[in-house]
């Protein structure tokens, strides 16, 4: 029996995206997907600042801006509403890109299909310790205290039995492994059945010149979609919403591609939409959550764990930072610096971000197809709070406290009201964004110090902290990295002079002093304590 540190079940998006962060923390992984290779289906159709960020500090964003081509932004693929494409364009606002303001991201959005983002992560993980393992089926799964033991059946026939300290389950919402583990869900749950296909005509006639990134179509049925696959003009993706028992026949899209583009004659080819897939694929559109993410040494990532309409790309979006907080935790413990109950914070910080994008995705689809009652649908949150304005609250989160439990989708309280360009370095939230620069060199961001380890920002005057943070990462055996901050420096992320930010490797803030302690001794104290709390380790006095 083979040992693994980390296997992932399911090589898209989310775990492809795992495997990327893992390896550059330098912990081995092993993926295994079903399908033979990427799919040549687009799905997600853009990354936003946010999911920019950690690809960045991934070292990702060089390639994914290679493949996008220069200049273009989300305005210049505009989403519309119109009856069907030749008809009258709808502007449809929320983009998911250029609402956010660059004083709160080094990043933009960027237009890039996941198909492509997929043969980029590929690429870099054949370059690490990664082993990918395309065309190979995961069963069997066993769980136990230590592990988790799976069954896989290589696409030459062969089967091996795999030993996992840490098994993450990235297989999406039709996959086996939370159905294994008995997680329940709880949401609206499916709203309607969706038939997808590639197609190749010249759709020239019915957008007279108009731009179009995406179009959310009344015909034949709302729920219809277009979009392009590329720079030609003459590829592009169709989906459109299916009766539940209705087969799939190709004729049958075509005749549905004719009458939601208004072009009755319309001829047109359908194109595969992966090696060896059918050009026609069918799958349910929902909202759901797992009732929990972890489950022992097995962990729930991306679909698998919450399904959202696929509008606004959140669902990649929160799948891809499902994947980065994983990260860091799983390489902390596996490299001996945190304690296994570190793990238990996944669930505790990211299920309530889950339930409120989910209930954020489910009203933009409603309001975007035009579904029925959706006049009535509360208020969207716009997308700046959504992606920068939220809060862990969990024990790696000194001082905070767990959420409640699950609630149905029903009945979410409204997503939190946080002001993004206000939070200034409160515990729980993303660290801020602030422009430095250093002898004249292009401005970076604060936000790339972190993503390795631990690092400790203190004050123009925050002596006592730096020299208490070093203390403690010797005597834990942690690497901590230092960073002294001028006053102008300071006051964006909540500092006095004296004062002192925690941050850990995802950017997430974990711990701050505004000022300086009373006394030296107390610094020592207080900084072990918190440090200890982070990484899940018994305490050695109190924060």
């Amino acid at each position: 029996m083979r040992q693994v540190p980390v296997l992932i079940v399911g090589g898209s998006l989310t775990g492809l995206s795992a495997a990327l962060f893992l390896t550059a923390h330098g912990v081995p992984v092993t993926v295994v997907e079903r399908r033979p290779a990427v799919l040549a289906h687009p799905r997600l159709r853009g990354l936003l600042p946010r999911t920019m960020e950690l690809y960045r500090q991934a070292g990702l964003e060089p390639d994914i801006l290679a493949v996008c081509p220069p200049g273009v932004s989300a305005g210049h693929l505009p989403s519309v509403h119109a009856p069907d494409l030749a008809d009258e364009h709808e502007l449809l606002g929320d983009t998911g890109g250029d609402s956010t303001e660059a004083e709160l991201s080094p990043c933009a959005f960027v237009p890039i299909g996941q198909h492509e983002l997929e043969g980029l992560l590929v690429e870099r993980l054949r370059e690490r310790d990664c082993e990918l393992c395309f065309g190979t089926e995961a069963s069997g799964l066993v769980p136990d205290e230590d592990g988790v033991t799976v069954l896989l059946h290589r696409p030459d026939g062969t089967a091996e039995t795999v030993r996992a300290h840490w098994l993450v389950a990235a297989d999406g919402a039709s996959g086996t492994v939370r159905r294994r583990l008995g997680i329940a869900v709880h949401g609206p749950g499916t709203l309607f059945r969706m038939a997808t296909t590639h197609v190749e005509a010249d759709l020239s006639p019915a957008l007279r010149g108009r731009p179009v990134g995406m179009a959310y179509l009344d015909r034949p049925a709302p729920g219809t979609t277009l979009g392009p696959l590329d720079s030609t003009g003459r590829r592009w993706f169709f989906a459109t919403a299916l009766p539940p028992d209705a087969p799939v026949a190709e004729e049958d899209l075509l005749d549905r591609l004719r009458a939601a583009t208004g072009l009755p004659d319309l001829r047109a080819r359908l194109l595969p939409q992966g090696p060896g897939l059918p050009p026609v694929m069918a799958f349910p559109v929902g909202a759901r959550v797992a009732e929990r993410f972890t489950d022992g040494r097995a962990l729930l990532a991306g679909d698998a764990a919450h399904l959202m309409p696929p509008t606004g790309s959140l669902g990649g979006h929160t799948g891809v930072e499902d994947a980065h907080n994983l990260a860091w935790k799983l390489a902390a413990v596996l490299h001996g610096g945190a304690d296994p109950a570190l793990l238990d914070t996944y669930d505790a910080e990211r299920r309530p971000v889950a339930e409120r994008n989910v209930r954020e995705a489910h009203l933009r689809a409603r309001a975007r197809w035009r579904l029925p009652g959706h006049e009535s649908d509360a208020r969207l949150t716009d997308m700046d709070r959504l992606l920068y304005g939220g809060v862990y609250r969990s024990s790696a989160v000194p001082g905070t406290s767990p959420p409640p439990g699950p609630d149905p989708l029903d009945r979410l309280p409204a997503p939190d009201p946080l002001d993004p360009r206000a939070l200034g370095g409160v515990p729980g939230t993303r660290a801020p964004h602030v422009p430095v620069s250093q002898d004249g060199a292009e401005p970076v961001s604060t936000l790339d110090l972190y993503g390795r380890g631990p690092v400790v920002l203190v004050g123009p005057d925050g002596d006592t902290w730096a020299t208490a943070a070093e203390r403690a990462a010797k005597a834990l055996g942690v690497p901590v990295e230092v960073y002294h901050l001028d006053t102008d420096l300071s006051a964006p992320h909540g500092l006095g002079a004296r004062g002192a930010l925690l941050v850990r490797p995802d950017g997430y803030v974990a711990w701050r002093a505004a000022g300086g302690p009373a006394r030296a001794e107390d610094a020592d104290a207080v900084f072990a304590a918190v440090l200890a709390a982070v990484l899940g380790r018994p305490a050695v006095g109190s924060p």
